[in-house]
């Protein structure tokens, strides 16, 4: 894998915004927060533009996140937002100039289409967690700023990643499973099928979360998933939190399932190593999550244990 130089005190940092934007008061709260982790925040154009759902026109996005990646002054990378309008970019990064420079690249949700793109077209190490205005913003709790200096700042192994204390993991099907861990928000996941940008999950550890989505849709897109042979060519699956996702209700009554019956209909019988309820996603706690490493998932004792590290020792 192509993986990233850790960070020290002080590299800047650039903050992109290749999805939806924020509230332009937000920016120096932004700054702040960037600032207590250590680091010297590097905010690009993007992050102040508006374009209806988007933080401005598409190529001045895709601009932004070339040009942080080709900088040299820049060691890192974290997204403001995630939101909508991501996979409108795929076309217009310059993937050569991304996997040249490697760099540490957070976000989650809208995020989830350039962690696919990066891991397929650069071979890349990416981290699924925390965004400048959507976690970063607040008072950190302790267990997710314990996950997300690691990923900024180590370059050993992550070693056990652990739910927070009180959330337990649930084992769906028994066993245990290696490989390198992918994925992310499932409307993202589906959104590349058939795509040049397909998630490819041959060997790998399928990792995915939702939010905000009815119980029927989640099972649409879970079908969607398993007719495109991804539970068949993965080895593992981690099921993180589903935050605000309910059933329909229409005049009183349920009309589709409830996500665990989903999980066991679609999921279950192809009978990988699965957990579910690991508290990474549309929630915090969360951790932040190296996707491209190997791991070793183990159903049956609820562990998830990182096999190598994620970054390299800096110069």
């Amino acid at each position: 894998m192509n993986k990233p130089y850790a960070l020290k005190t002080n590299d800047k940092i650039a903050i992109i915004a290749p999805a939806s934007p924020t509230e332009i008061k937000n920016i120096e709260k932004v700054k702040i927060a960037i600032k207590k982790l250590g680091l010297s925040p590097v905010i690009f154009p993007s992050c102040y533009e508006k374009h209806g759902h988007f933080s401005g026109i598409d190529a001045i996005r895709a601009k932004d996140i070339n040009d942080a990646f080709l900088d040299p002054s820049i060691k890192g990378i974290i997204c403001l937002k995630g939101g909508y309008g991501t996979p409108r970019l795929l076309t217009l990064l310059n993937y050569d100039i991304i996997k040249n420079n490697p760099k540490i690249f957070i976000g989650y949700s809208d995020i989830t289409a350039l962690h696919i793109a990066f891991a397929k077209k650069c071979n890349m190490v990416t981290y699924h967690g925390p965004m400048a205005a959507a976690g970063l913003l607040g008072v950190l709790d302790e267990y997710t700023l314990k996950y997300l200096k690691k990923a900024l700042f180590s370059y050993d192994s992550l070693n056990l990643l652990e739910n927070p204390e009180n959330e337990k993991i649930e084992t769906l099907v028994d066993g245990v499973s290696n490989g390198k861990i992918i994925g992310g928000n499932l409307s993202l996941l589906v959104s590349t099928l058939g795509s040049p940008y397909e998630i490819d999950v041959k060997g790998k550890i399928l990792f995915i979360e939702e939010v905000g989505e009815l119980n029927y849709k989640i099972d649409r897109m879970l079908t969607s998933l398993a007719l495109a042979n991804k539970f068949k060519d993965c080895s593992g699956i981690i099921l993180g939190t589903f935050s605000n996702c309910k059933p329909d209700f229409r005049n009183g009554v349920q009309k589709d399932l409830n996500l665990d019956l989903i999980f066991n209909e679609i999921i279950v019988p192809y009978n990988k190593p699965t957990i579910s309820n690991f508290r990474a996603g549309h929630n915090y706690p969360q951790p932040t999550i190296p996707f491209g490493v190997d791991i070793e998932l183990d159903a049956s004792k609820k562990t998830i244990t990182f096999l190598e590290n994620s970054n390299i020792k800096p110069l």
